[in-house]
């Protein structure tokens, strides 16, 4: 079984999240959900402007109200998830 159907966060597939593990200007850097690989959230940037990056769960929250990445699903804006 997938480790993201064992996981206690609810992230779902391209949601916007907030990254605490990592301040960029004293603010949490965002990025876009992607999945959760052994215990790992993996995230990409949003736009895809670069690599991806790995960062625990725990230090992961999502926006109020929820989004969806641009670029997903054939809109280019973010919108409500």
């Amino acid at each position: 079984m997938p480790d993201a159907q064992n996981s206690p966060h609810s992230f779902q597939l391209h949601e916007v999240v907030r990254d605490f593990s990592c301040l960029e200007d004293g603010k949490p850097r965002e990025g876009v959900f992607v999945e959760v690989l052994l215990g790992t959230a993996v995230l990409r940037p949003l736009g895809a402007t670069g690599p991806e990056w790995r960062v625990a769960p725990a230090f992961l929250q999502s926006l109020n109200p929820r989004e969806t990445a641009p670029g997903t699903c054939g809109k280019p804006r973010r919108r409500p998830l």
